[in-house]
């Protein structure tokens, strides 16, 4: 009889252990179904209640397909604690192949597409490590893809270029064609972008034999007409562009795009009005920050060329809204920065693993006599040193090559409107062209907002600006903001105009900032700031 009840209890533990361990059917179901149809996927999972599984393995897969199905429609996300709580279970219960599914679909659905590249980057580096040695083709692809992207935002077109062909040969892998065919073909836009306009051409054209479907074939039409409109064969251009607008679309946002470049070409062409049409017919298909920027443009110019002089300034404040999102977009740290200091600190954390195994074996074999011992440490500590060293070394190298690129890029910037506003400043009195530099740095730099300019100099400077203000409290801001614009490579007759000195008041200032510093002279200033830049 005892025997007989313990068998019974120990049935009934055993189902229920089984039932709360296994994967409910309607979440299998829904798994199975995201790719081919996640209309019906989303419809399950929408009705089912994480809360209602006692398993933490269901509550985790329920947040990681909720997550994949709602990028596969192309849904905003909703709350990230669904996919928190996915990744923190993943990470302590080592579920790799679906951490790293977490890890992308986080970077790519709750930052990429809030143009967060930075912590998006961050997540899909993680996800390539916890790839690393596996065969998961299809994520591979769409990782290197989503990477190639954000360099190709970034203007990094030949590593984007790589990313896309990386995510090319492992769509094919996984046998995954229409993927494949779009991170083939974005390799041509690549060239595009990169203004090698033959070169795009001629790449396009080893395109089309991959082409499956309508959808392709608009896709791959829409890039040779965008390519055309660049190079100025506006001709072309319009051939292409009233063919790609009959075919659909395998993003609702592509709409959009389209709708933009044929504006633009209209316009070019001075057909205004039906310019004006495509580019408010733009905003009917979700477009991103970029297309909306462009299509008020657009409008801005049509109304003031069309004397509708009520309707400019509201086209207009939405554009330069817009715009100082973009630049704030743009000021983020690059991919390609970030993909460098990542792989470097993999590499030293890799160097280190296998320095402490070396040390274990050796100790194993040899004995754990005490002067070997003494010595092996005393070895180590200086292997770790240098290894330290030359990881310091390389991330200063690096974030040194990063403040040039924003050095260049903000000087370029600088020409380019100086260059555009060449015909007014031939006109312009010597107080109306001041006026114009200090617009135009305003613009660029925000001088007139103090703490908006500190924190950018901070991102771009390597944190000079709190590095200055704590360690030497007795320099003013005029001191503070000489010495960024001085890094910056700021014309030194502009740093007159912006900070109103005159050319002896300002040698008077670097005299003073040279002895609160404890600099024997002005001339150690530049050699001091340098070496600020890589601490």
């Amino acid at each position: 009889m005892f025997r007989l009840l313990r068998f019974s209890l120990l049935s009934i533990f055993c189902i229920a252990l089984y039932s709360c361990s296994t994967t409910p059917e309607e979440m299998k179901t829904a798994e199975r179904l995201i790719e081919k149809s996640p209309d019906s996927a989303y419809i399950i999972l929408k009705h089912l209640k994480p809360e209602q599984y006692q398993s933490g393995s269901n509550r985790a897969l329920y947040g990681l397909l909720m997550i994949k199905t709602l990028a596969v429609k192309t849904l905003p996300l909703g709350p990230d604690s669904l996919i928190d709580f996915s990744i923190q279970y993943y990470e302590k219960h080592n579920g790799d192949d679906r951490l790293a599914t977490c890890y992308y679909y986080k970077g790519l659905m709750l930052y990429k597409n809030a143009f967060d590249y930075e912590k998006s980057t961050e997540y899909f580096l993680k996800s390539l490590d916890v790839l690393k040695n596996k065969s998961d083709y299809a994520l591979q692809g769409r990782i290197y893809r989503g990477l190639a992207d954000i360099h190709s935002m970034q203007r990094d077109y030949v590593l984007a270029r790589e990313k896309y062909r990386l995510s090319y040969e492992y769509f094919k892998k996984a046998g995954f064609q229409p993927q494949a065919f779009y991170s083939y073909m974005d390799i041509g836009c690549t060239y595009h972008l990169a203004k090698n306009y033959k070169k795009a051409g001629e790449f396009y054209k080893t395109v089309f034999p991959l082409i499956r479907d309508s959808l392709q074939e608009g896709a791959l039409l829409q890039e040779v007409a965008e390519n055309y409109y660049s190079d100025k064969h506006y001709d072309s251009a319009l051939v292409y562009f009233r063919k790609v607008v009959k075919y659909p679309v395998y993003i609702r946002t592509n709409r959009a795009i389209q709708y933009y470049y044929f504006s633009d070409l209209l316009f070019d062409v001075k057909q205004y009005d039906s310019a004006f049409y495509y580019a408010k017919s733009s905003f009917n298909y979700q477009p991103d920050i970029r297309t909306r920027r462009e299509c008020f443009r657009i409008m801005t110019n049509i109304e003031f060329l069309k004397g509708h002089m009520k309707n400019v300034p509201l086209y207009m404040n939405q554009y330069v809204a817009l715009n100082d999102s973009i630049r704030k977009i743009d000021a983020q740290t690059k991919g390609s920065y970030l993909e460098k200091m990542h792989n470097t600190t993999r590499a030293a954390e890799e160097s280190g693993k296998k320095h402490w195994l070396f040390i274990g074996l050796l100790l194993l074999l040899v004995g754990a006599t005490l002067i070997l011992y003494l010595r092996m440490r005393k070895g180590n500590q200086l292997e770790r040193q240098k290894n330290d060293d030359l990881l310091i070394r390389q991330k200063a190298g690096i974030h040194k090559e990063l403040i040039h690129q924003h050095r260049d890029t903000l000087l370029h910037k600088i020409e380019t409107i100086k260059a555009e506003q060449t015909a007014n400043r031939k006109k312009a009195t010597q107080a109306e062209k001041e006026e114009l530099d200090r617009k135009l740095y305003e613009e660029l730099l925000h001088l007139n907002n103090a703490d908006f300019f500190y924190r950018e100099m901070d991102v771009v400077l390597n944190n000079l600006v709190g590095k200055l203000s704590k360690r030497y409290p007795a320099l003013t801001s005029k001191e503070i903001t000489w010495c960024c614009l001085y890094l910056l490579q700021v014309p030194t007759i502009d740093i007159l105009l912006l900070l109103d000195y005159k050319v002896d008041s300002l040698n008077k200032m670097k005299q003073r900032l040279a002895q609160k510093t404890g600099l024997s002279g002005v001339t150690e200033i530049d050699a001091f700031l340098n070496k600020l830049l890589t601490e």
